[in-house]
Order: structure tokens, then C-alpha cells, then sequence
């Protein structure tokens, strides 16, 4: 078995080269093609078609497209992907700035979709068609139907009402000079540097913008757990556990929780990968400046480099998302380890 699921890791990592290629040469082709000229928005509508050129002509544009894309590899394996033409610096150096603040949130939020969704789904699931049942099945559908934005823009109303104490923009206060440290991480990096007034303000202000991101995942985890739940508690080795007298308790938690998290980990990890991407309206929202909010500039500004690098990087995620979700749904779940993996 344990061979069965090193060949199946080593066969999904060969498969990222592939995967990366593909990504990498329809998001450069898709760039080139879509309406606008970049050096045109960087020069502004009042630039001389000389300058335009010449612009073009030093960016590379005026290559082929193919041209375009070796040289844009070559220099990305080495690490180098190019400038921006938004904040005018390294696109390295703006994924290094940015990317920390979206996965802080997007990891806070996982934590708190499972410190809540995963216990009512089991609750739910356990007292089927009662009022609990229908309390948790109308909180998971809430979650599911409104969007981000309006749970952010509702939070941030809560907090002015009640809570006008509590920080709701920006990730720390910018008087209390925040450590730089290894990770980007303000939570981490504050523990490791024995900030404690950093990691409490840190913690404050990541509250609001994690539980708005949170709800979406809330609400799918606990209806697929609730689900996955009521289909174990029917089956044979449920009903042989309960016949022996094994307590109901640890006939949930113990045996059907470990069956039915194959699903709820799967949708997590697609989750995961998801957010780090698509959080821009709650990083809008709460002032975050993340990833995410930097992805949706080089979109709209057409900035070709940092748009690239954007989507490479979620795609990384995805990719690295997916195989960790092989792997322990393969230790979990010894059925599907031996079949050669979940997809």
C-alpha cells in the first residue's frame, strides 16, 4: 500500500509539469490576444505612436507570440517574472509583498470552516429532521446563497454599531510598527518575535474578513458532511457497531467522522486553492491589500507580467491543494489508495 501511494505522489508531481505548461501557454496566449495595448495604458492616451513603439519594442511586444513566450519561461524558471506596469517593481517582489496578507486570511479561514462546519455537520446529521436539523440546514443554505460582499459589507455594520472599538481595515495598526519577519505571516512572524500587542491587534483585524470569507465554505462543508454522515449511519458496519453495544458516541466520532471526511476534505482543498484567487472583494472590502486585490488590478490594467504570475501561482495552488487531498484521502481511505488515487 505504502508503495501504491508513493507511485501515485510521484505520478501526480510529473503531472504538474504538464498541468504548468498548459496553464502558463493559454494565459499567455489569452493575454496577448484580448483588446489593449499595454504599452499604450502604460503611456497614457496622450503618448506619440513613437513612443508607443518603442514602448513595445522594450517590453518585447512587437515579437511573435511564440518568441514571447520562451524568453517569458526562461526567465520565470530563473525566477524572474518581469515588471510590473502598475507599481513600476519586480513582479517577484509584488507576489512576495502580497501574497502573505491572502494566504494568512485564506488559512485563518479554513480553521474557522472547520472549527464550524465539520461539529454541525455532525450535529445536524445526528439529529436528522429535527428542529437542530433544520436550524443547521437553514444556516449552511444562508452561508451558501448570499455572497462574500454582503456578509463583509454586514460585518463591517456590526462592528460601526456595536463594536466601534474594533478595527475593521488594514491587516495591523500602523503605530505598532509590525516585525518583518521570515513568513509575511503577521501571526506567526509576531509570535516568533515574542510580539504579543502585534499578534492580538493582528488578530482583531483578520477576525471579521476571515468569517465573511468563511461562510461560503461553512455552508457547503456542513451540508456535505451532514450528508456523507446519514449515508455511513446506514451502513452495515455502522449497524454491527451499534448491535455489539459500542456507544453511539464513538460510533460517530470515531468510525463514521473518518468514512465521511473523504468529501469534506476534498471540497476543502478546492476551496483552499479557490480563495487564494477570488478573495478580492472581501480584501476590497475590509482594505486588505492581498494577492487577490492585486490580481484584480493587473485584470483590469492589463498588466501582462503581474497578470501572468497571478495566474500561475493560483494554479500552483490548485495543483499543490489537489495532491495533498490525494494523500490523505489515500491514508484515510485505503479503497481508493489502491485503485491509484483520487483522480
Amino acid at each position: 500500500m505504502a508503495l501504491r501511494l508513493l507511485e501515485t505522489i510521484l505520478r501526480r508531481l510529473l503531472s504538474v509539469l504538464l498541468v504548468l505548461f498548459v496553464l502558463s501557454l493559454m494565459i499567455f496566449t489569452l493575454a496577448r490576444i484580448v483588446p489593449g495595448d499595454p504599452a499604450r495604458m502604460v503611456l497614457g492616451p496622450s503618448a506619440t505612436q513613437e513612443q508607443v513603439a518603442e514602448l513595445r519594442t522594450e517590453m518585447g511586444l512587437d515579437q511573435p507570440i511564440l518568441t514571447q513566450y520562451v524568453t517569458y519561461v526562461g526567465k520565470a524558471v530563473h525566477g524572474d517574472l518581469g515588471q510590473s506596469i502598475v507599481t513600476n517593481r519586480p513582479v517577484s517582489r509584488d507576489i512576495a509583498e502580497f501574497l502573505p496578507a491572502t494566504l494568512e486570511l485564506v488559512l485563518v479561514t479554513i480553521i474557522i470552516v472547520l472549527l464550524i462546519a465539520v461539529p454541525l455537520g455532525v450535529l445536524t446529521a445526528r439529529h436528522r429532521n429535527t428542529w437542530i436539523d433544520n436550524v443547521g440546514r437553514f444556516f449552511s443554505l444562508v452561508g451558501v446563497t448570499i455572497p462574500s460582499f454582503l456578509f463583509a459589507v454586514g460585518l463591517q455594520l456590526v462592528a460601526a454599531n456595536f463594536f466601534p472599538s474594533w478595527p475593521i481595515l488594514g491587516r495591523v495598526d500602523y503605530q505598532l510598527n509590525a516585525p518583518d519577519g521570515p513568513t509575511g505571516l503577521l501571526l506567526i512572524d509576531s509570535l516568533m518575535s515574542g510580539r504579543m500587542d502585534v499578534f492580538a491587534d493582528a488578530s482583531q483585524h483578520i477576525l471579521f474578513p476571515a468569517l465573511a470569507l468563511a461562510m461560503s465554505g461553512i455552508g457547503q462543508i456542513t451540508r456535505i458532511t451532514r450528508s456523507a454522515m446519514i449515508e455511513n449511519q446506514r451502513r452495515d458496519h455502522a449497524l454491527t457497531l451499534r448491535s455489539f453495544g459500542v456507544p453511539e458516541k464513538v460510533v460517530t466520532f470515531k468510525y463514521l467522522l473518518k468514512l465521511s471526511s473523504v468529501a469534506p476534505l476534498t471540497i476543502m482543498g478546492l476551496e483552499f486553492a479557490s480563495m487564494i484567487g477570488n478573495a478580492f472583494v472581501v480584501e476590497m472590502v475590509f482594505g486588505w491589500g492581498g494577492f487577490a486585490s492585486y490580481g484584480l488590478t493587473a485584470i483590469l490594467q492589463k498588466d501582462l507580467n503581474a497578470l501572468m504570475a497571478v495566474v500561475l501561482i493560483s494554479g500552483l495552488f490548485f495543483i499543490f491543494a489537489n495532491l495533498v487531498i490525494d494523500i490523505v484521502v489515500g491514508l484515510i481511505d485505503p479503497r481508493l489508495r489502491l485503485r491509484g488515487g483520487t483522480a
